[in-house]
């Protein structure tokens, strides 16, 4: 006997939900992804390394793919004063500084610790100065101007230098340069899933259905790329769900709003959202200062500091170099056609990109080279 069912209501509200259609002609899988050991070890109390163990990734610290800072556990018979006052400790690095630089250069290869906790307190260790006992404790360490300077964080080198220090976040940095490395942080402050509404899946894919899946910011047009948009909570009250608290953006205006240093957008998201916004708005599409702050990845600002200091016009984002056939070579974060030029952060598209006679530098090179 051939029972007959309607699915007409299931599937008005799948279409509610703004959910694509599945093929359930092959069986489904649910697939488990495991923490590697290492994202567990480097996400709590962090790894012992020496500092040539440290590979370096476009200026910054990384190992075995992931973004890291280090630090000297060992403050000797400073450790009680460290321990007192962070800013009397040891000073972290977040990237490839002159001070590291000066002592590889020397031989000196003290033990690091190398982590990606971002919870901005270090484990420290050391004698008392007095009696010689074994001193542990955990205290705020501050970052290492040097490394700011290196990178031209948020145009450290441009000014306000001290008030930059000041409000350094490692929450904020480690998000600012996710798109470098491959593998994403496995812990994310602030990413609680349980504080939205049992609700909220329903309801945020109505909100983006009824912008017909436009971002409110920069206007790109998702309706291919729906796992690319999300519903942002203008209050940050994620139980608030009133329809003036709730705006419909790309993943990369998410990530930019305030207090959402916890969200990391692969850079290859970030590239796709930007090739987007470039072909919908055209390939002419002149952009000011300000708008090339907020489209451009956050890792490259700081030569987008460097270069509108230096009285150069602003980039074209997410720029594409194409052959003959207008297939695709390279990918560029930044670019200036007219002096054919630019930056990119892959590095296969910095290649490719010199090869079609291109000046294209990675985001440190292009610091060096401005």
């Amino acid at each position: 006997m051939k029972l007959t069912v309607d699915f007409s209501e299931l599937h008005a509200a799948v279409a509610l939900m703004g959910a694509d259609k599945l093929d359930v002609g092959n069986p489904l899988r649910a697939t488990l992804s495991a923490i590697d050991p290492i994202d567990i070890v480097l996400s709590s109390e962090g790894l012992e390394v020496h500092i040539n163990e440290v590979e370096m990734q476009s200026g910054m610290l990384a190992f075995q793919g992931r973004q890291v800072l280090l630090y000297i556990q060992d403050h000797g018979t400073g450790v009680q004063e460290a321990l007192d006052d962070g800013i009397k400790g040891n000073k972290f690095h977040v990237a490839d500084c002159v001070t590291l630089k000066k002592m590889r250069a020397a031989g000196r290869f003290e033990r690091y610790v190398a982590t990606n906790n971002i919870e901005g307190t270090f484990l420290i260790s050391g004698s008392d100065y007095y009696s010689g006992q074994a001193v542990e404790g955990k205290t705020r360490l501050r970052v290492c101007k040097n490394c700011l300077s290196k990178l031209n964080y948020k145009g450290y080198s441009q000014g306000n230098r001290a008030k930059i220090f000041d409000a350094f976040s490692l929450t904020e940095f480690f998000e600012t340069f996710s798109s470098f490395f491959p593998h994403m942080p496995k812990r994310m402050a602030g990413n609680n899933d349980s504080l939205y509404t049992d609700d909220w899946p329903q309801l945020s894919a109505r909100c983006k259905a009824l912008k017909n899946y436009i971002c409110e910011s920069c206007h790109v047009d998702l309706s291919d790329h729906k796992h690319l948009l999300h519903v942002h909570h203008r209050n940050g009250v994620k139980t608030d769900n009133s329809s003036s608290n709730l705006q419909v953006l790309c993943a990369d205006c998410h990530r930019k709003q305030p207090l959402h240093d916890w969200m990391f957008v692969k850079h290859a998201d970030t590239q796709l959202i930007n090739r987007l916004r470039r072909h919908q708005k055209g390939d002419n599409a002149r952009i000011n200062w300000d708008q090339a702050f907020v489209f451009a990845d956050p890792g490259v600002h700081g030569v987008l500091h460097l270069a509108r200091a230096k009285g150069m016009p602003p980039p074209r984002i997410g720029y594409e170099i194409n052959d003959a056939t207008q297939g695709l070579v390279a990918e560029l974060e930044l670019a200036w056609p007219g002096r054919r030029m630019g930056v990119a952060i892959s590095d296969q598209d910095v290649i490719a990109a010199n090869k079609k006679g291109w000046r294209v530098w990675s985001m440190i090179e292009a610091l060096e080279h401005f």
